[in-house]
């Protein structure tokens, strides 16, 4: 009897732990839901307001007063700063709501269609705070199996991240290598870095480094671990290195050849079995 009472207990706190688990798991989709439909409904209306502030501060509709650019000119900094974030939360609740799934594909030139796009996004954080963008690029067009498409947005924010945290009149360096059995891509910049202690808490998802230094700066710690989910669909490694006060490095490797990999059954790549 004694050992038939412990046995009912045992199950009743499993199936009580179960259930709360499943309305753990329920309240979670339905934040990534409502998270994932608000970023879509800002995204076309914010994006609208920063291109038209653009055209005007660009002379499109003609010559405007030194009041006028004062006027326009934080709004295009802020709609682009919020443009920024929407595309983050977009990222993240379509990646929770497994939605954001790889299609992997051969890609023959992966500068003019991943890495240059990525570039052309960022470019006006980059100008804005007068930093000067060096890329180290293979002589020759070279390609490589991936997802074009996820594979710009870890590009995008790790350069994005670069622009964000790196100092004003900074260097930021964008280096991509082939070599036989990679596709090797790495964003250095000079600034403030970050202390050792917070490497392993980096590709956490809403994790911020609470120094003094970076505190200034908003971020959400989304795009890091949307880049972490989006390298690891790819059966890749991505990683941090810095000397804390001076720069930051950060860089990952895509294995080639993707046909290595077979997709399992819940989307994941998976070694072929020979």
């Amino acid at each position: 009897a004694i050992l038939h009472q412990a046995v009912a207990e045992r199950l009743s706190q499993a199936v009580e732990k179960a259930y709360r688990i499943a309305q753990l798991e329920a309240v979670n989709k339905a934040y990534f839901e409502m998270l994932g439909f608000v970023s879509h409904e800002l995204k076309n209306p914010v994006g609208s307001m920063v291109t038209n502030a653009r055209l005007l501060l660009e002379g499109y509709a003609g010559q405007i007063s030194p009041q006028q650019r004062a006027r326009l000119e934080p709004m295009v900094r802020k709609g682009e700063y919020l443009l920024g974030l929407i595309r983050e939360y977009l990222d993240l609740a379509r990646m929770e709501g497994g939605d954001l799934k790889p299609k992997f594909a051969r890609v023959e030139d992966v500068v003019r269609e991943v890495v240059e796009p990525a570039v052309e996004i960022i470019q006006p954080q980059v100008e804005e705070k007068k930093m000067k963008l060096t890329r180290e690029l293979p002589e020759k067009p070279f390609g490589a199996e991936c997802d074009p498409n996820l594979t710009k947005i870890v590009l995008v924010n790790l350069l994005g991240n670069a622009a964000k945290y790196g100092k004003d009149n900074g260097e930021i360096r964008l280096r991509v290598a082939r070599p036989p059995d990679a596709l090797q891509v790495s964003v250095w910049n000079e600034g403030p870095g970050f202390p050792e202690s917070a490497r392993s808490r980096l590709f956490r998802r809403f994790s911020r480094i609470e120094t003094p230094e970076l505190m200034k700066r908003r971020g959400t710690g989304v795009g890091l671990y949307t880049s972490w989910r989006i390298i690891q669909l790819h059966g890749g490694k991505i990683d941090a290195e810095s000397e804390e006060g001076r720069w930051a490095e950060f860089s990952f490797r895509i294995p080639q050849p993707l046909g290595q990999l077979a997709m399992s059954s819940d989307g994941l790549p998976g070694r072929v079995r020979s």
